[in-house]
């Protein structure tokens, strides 16, 4: 018993730690938001000589329960946004926006879509 004990217990903290730091960095909770104007566009030139685009979003975005929070967004890309697209926003506390991914109307929860709409 003391021997499989032995294996077992590092294995369980480990697997712990392990699912501890790739929350901490890479979790988040998830936010929904109705995409605007950006609020700063920026261009610029990478390195390479290619030219880029650089479009600041600063986004009131509700969580599943309604609860308000206001979001960053950087984005680097050809076009902007488009506008009144749905998001669902990760974020992270430490990080700010994780990721984003556009939604349908009718994947927003409820509470969060009558936020959206007010």
């Amino acid at each position: 018993m003391k021997k499989l004990l032995l294996f077992i217990l590092p294995f369980i903290v480990l697997t712990a730690g392990v699912w501890f730091g790739y929350n901490y960095y890479f979790g988040g909770k998830d936010y929904y938001t109705r995409v605007g104007t950006p609020t700063e566009i920026k261009s610029g030139k990478f390195d390479t000589g290619e030219k880029y685009t650089q479009y600041d979003y600063t986004q009131t975005a509700f969580d599943k329960k309604g609860e308000k929070s206001v979001q960053t967004m950087r984005e680097i890309r050809d076009q902007p946004l488009r506008i009144n697209a749905y998001l669902k926003l990760k974020v992270n506390p430490r990080k700010g926006v994780l990721s984003w991914e556009e939604v349908s109307e009718s994947t927003v929860p409820e509470q969060a879509l009558k936020q959206l709409n007010n």
